[in-house]
């Protein structure tokens, strides 16, 4: 019943379902993570990710680790956007501070593969431009 609770409350504050629902951001999140190697896994030891990167894009591995989700043109930050992953954090936990997690980790939402993503990151449908920010958002409305 949680979830179907979850869906609703997203789709009530025009939020996508995956900032709402910890399964479907889980299973979006693994789909970046086997089609579009999302990662690092720990960016504080990331292995050999950046250097398959760079093979990837073709680029170096300096020019690979600045290809993040924090400035990529898919990475959602807009305040409206950080409220939905705030709520969704919450969920019915009102005593739960969903913004410390969301500061620390740098969480956004790529609208490309539909989950919550962390600024240090990266994957293979990263593109220049972003991150998205509320003013991004007035604009198109405008």
């Amino acid at each position: 019943m949680r979830n179907y609770i979850n869906i609703m409350e997203a789709a009530a504050k025009n939020c996508p379902v995956a900032t709402h629902n910890i399964d479907i951001n889980l299973k979006n999140r693994q789909k970046a993570i086997d089609e579009y190697h999302y990662g690092p896994a720990n960016p504080d030891n990331p292995g050999d990710y950046w250097k398959k990167s760079a093979k990837g894009f073709k680029v170096t591995e300096a020019i690979a680790k600045t290809m993040q989700c924090a400035n990529c043109a898919a990475f959602d930050v807009s305040d409206s956007m950080r409220e939905c992953i705030a709520n969704g954090i919450k969920g019915d936990e009102p005593n739960i501070d969903a913004n410390a997690s969301i500061n620390i980790a740098d969480i956004g939402y790529c609208n490309f593969l539909h989950f919550k993503c962390a600024g240090q990151r990266s994957c293979r449908a990263w593109i220049t431009g972003g991150p998205i920010t509320e003013k991004d958002k007035n604009k198109k409305a405008a």
